[in-house]
Order: structure tokens, then C-alpha cells, then sequence
């Protein structure tokens, strides 16, 4: 019973730690970073500090500076259906773009650096 319990506060005390950080992590974002630019095909912003493009969609959106939803796919990562209204629909998707360049890589795999600029365009797919 001894190492149930044990096992179970080891448990409570990681994720809550994990909590705290990602926590403290978007309060950062959101109050540094703020959009730059935002109309019905582009949305773009700098970053301030590092993290992942969708750790500072996150703060911005629970900013209330924009709104965006997706689904994360294990072992590949989110992808953005929508943003600020707008969703996924005949061949147009948001594409992300970092310092002026398509990225290779996702919004929960791209990292950020201070100074990063990230777009996001609307249009249509290849």
C-alpha cells in the first residue's frame, strides 16, 4: 500500500510541476509577445522569448489576442485546422512560416528564438 501511495504523490507532484511550468511559461509569452499584424490571410507575431510556435499561439490566445483550434497526431504533432474563424476548407490551410521562411517543421515542433517573426498564411495547398 506504502508504494501505491508513494507512487501515486511522485505522480501529483511531477504533473503538477509540469503544470507550473508550462503555466508560468505561457503567462510569460502572452505578456511579451503580442500579434503584430493580423487580418483574414495572415496572422504574424514575435516572439520575445523561446519555446515552440504553439506554446505562444497558446498565450496569445488565452490573451484574447487571436483564436485558433487543431488536433494534435501522436508522433507527428498539431495541426492547425482554424484560425480566428477561419478553418481548413477546399485546398487552403494555414501554412507556417518562420523569419520569412516555409518551416519543415510544425507549430509544437518549430522552437522559437528571441527575435523569431511567425506567420501564418492562408492559402492553397500543393
Amino acid at each position: 500500500m506504502k508504494k501505491y501511495t508513494a507512487l501515486a504523490v511522485a505522480i501529483l507532484v511531477l504533473s503538477g510541476g509540469a503544470f507550473f511550468t508550462q503555466q508560468w511559461f505561457i503567462e510569460s509569452f502572452s505578456t511579451e509577445n503580442s500579434l503584430q499584424a493580423s487580418d483574414a490571410d495572415s496572422i504574424t507575431f514575435t516572439a520575445t522569448t523561446t519555446g515552440s510556435v504553439l506554446d505562444a499561439m497558446r498565450a496569445l490566445s488565452a490573451k484574447g489576442s487571436f483564436s485558433f483550434s487543431g488536433r494534435d497526431f501522436p508522433g507527428l504533432g498539431f495541426f492547425v485546422e482554424e484560425m480566428n474563424g477561419r478553418k481548413n476548407t477546399d485546398g487552403y490551410y494555414w501554412i507556417l512560416l518562420v523569419n520569412g521562411k516555409k518551416s519543415d517543421l510544425g507549430a509544437s515542433q518549430a522552437r522559437l528564438k528571441e527575435g523569431d517573426v511567425v506567420e501564418w498564411r492562408y492559402e492553397k495547398g500543393y
